[in-house]
Parts: structure tokens; sequence; C-alpha cells
């Protein structure tokens, strides 16, 4: 059986959309979108305002405290079921004066939740569970990943389609793309 990487923000949670509906809020977004993960360069406003609003939503809530996507329980449920682990890898709490009560509210959203995994790892470096198939929203994780040998799927998200440090399509091919975390865990049946 497979040991299952799954990142938590934009493949479990939401976490990106919810951050772009506080920024909206706050009005700091120009009426922009986002494109990628850097939200400010999408917004033409300082990093230090989105993190600002970030960081208010951290201690007096609402950015950790959002339902799952829908298909999140069913799909890790689906994989423990089949008899693969699945090992949380998160990064977050790195970002940001409050590491601490961001692993508190991510510990207390995964058990509110009942979300289903054997583990669970702060980390910045997706590669320390020794996956051997992992989801991710980031095309840096993915590219880190992928070059550690992991057969890695990237979460379409709007914020992963703008890529200003693009692989070497000749070396390593198109990234493997994905659209749910359903379409994942149907692959990762099948292969294993």
């Amino acid at each position: 059986m497979a040991r299952v990487g799954v990142d938590i923000d934009d493949v479990l949670m939401p976490w990106a959309e919810t951050a772009h509906g506080l920024c909206e809020a706050a009005g700091i977004t120009n009426g922009a979108g986002i494109t990628r993960w850097e939200f400010w360069k999408d917004y033409g406003c300082e990093p230090e305002a989105v993190w600002e609003v970030l960081n208010d939503a951290t201690v007096n809530g609402g950015l950790y405290d959002v339902p799952p996507y829908a298909e999140a329980w069913f799909g890790l449920e689906r994989l423990k079921q089949e008899g693969h682990s699945v090992h949380l890898v998160t990064a977050r709490g790195f970002h940001g004066p409050h590491r601490e009560l961001i692993r508190r509210h991510t510990i207390d959203w995964l058990e509110g939740w009942a979300i289903p995994h054997n583990s669970l790892t702060f980390s910045m470096d997706k590669t320390v569970v020794g996956s051997d198939f992992f989801i991710d929203d980031s095309l840096r994780n993915y590219d880190d990943l992928d070059g550690a040998g992991v057969q890695v799927y990237l979460l379409n998200r709007s914020h992963n389609q703008v890529d200003e440090a693009p692989r070497l399509q000749t070396i390593w091919g198109p990234r493997r793309r994905v659209n749910g975390l359903h379409e994942f865990v149907d692959i990762v049946v099948r292969a294993a």
C-alpha cells in the first residue's frame, strides 16, 4: 500500500479563496483576483498589507475556521479504506508572527471536522514524509517533490496558473495536474 502525502491549504480547505475574500473586505485588492500565491502582486499593494489582514484574521477568526471542501473527508477516507496511509504536510505557521496559534487552529480544525489522516507534519519541505504519491497546490512544492522522485500531482487553483519561474519542459516534462482531490484519489487507487 502507498504512503500518500496531502497538503491542507487549497487541497482540503479553501485557504486562498478565504484569504482573498478577507483582502477584498479590507479593500486592498484593487478589484483584482488572484493568479499566484503572492497575492500582493496581483493586488498591486505591498506584501505587508496582505499579511496585516491575514494576521488579524488568524487572531480574530475567519481564516482557519472555514469548512473543508466537500470532497476532502470522502477522498481521504477512501484512501484509508483502500489501505493507504494519509500524511498531511503543511507549511502553516512558517509565515507571520502567530506560529503556535496557527498550529493549534490546524489541529483543532482537523479534529473538529474529523479529517481522516495518519500523521500531521508542519514543514515547508514537503518531501520530509517520504510519500509515494502527493497532492499539492504549490508549483514550488510540486517541483521539489517531483525532483525527489515522488509521483506528485498539482491541484489546479487560480493561484497556480502563473509560473514566474517555469521549469525546463524539455527535462521534466509538463506538470501532472488534477482538477480535484477525487481525481487524485482515483489515480492512487488505480496505481496501487
